[in-house]
């Protein structure tokens, strides 16, 4: 069970056209923490990635995401392919070929483990 907990760590969607990828709750943003958006939802009514590309271009509407998200959001978005006429993809999110290795997946289950005890000590709990 504890592996099934670091494969989900690591995985992320690779946009392809967008289509069925939840913007709120789908991993697809590449950063550390989390691959999901920081900007709150508050009331946004976008629910999928492809609501955010422009049918006519087949890329990211810039300034919808750039009203939409915050900053830090919005570059990350900006910053990755759109690949209209392919289907979004899981991979793993610590290879740049999207690929698994237990090698990278030892290092996130650190990663994680070392930031829990990081956020226990820093709120004064235990980590017995």
């Amino acid at each position: 069970m504890r592996g099934l907990e670091v494969m989900k760590l690591g995985m992320i969607w690779r946009v392809g056209d967008g289509r069925n990828l939840k913007i709120w709750s789908d991993p697809w943003i590449p950063r550390e923490d989390t691959r999901l958006p920081i900007t709150p939802r508050r009331g946004c009514i976008l629910t999928y990635v492809d609501d955010l590309i422009d049918p006519a271009t087949g890329s990211w509407d810039v300034e919808l995401v750039n009203d939409t998200f915050w900053e830090e959001d919005a570059n990350l978005i900006l910053a990755l392919p759109v690949n209209q006429g392919r289907e979004n993809v899981l991979a793993w999110q610590y290879d740049e070929r999207g690929l698994f290795s237990v090698k990278s997946a030892y290092r996130v289950c650190q990663d994680s483990f070392i930031r829990q005890r990081s956020r226990n000590s820093e709120q004064g709990g235990s980590n017995r």
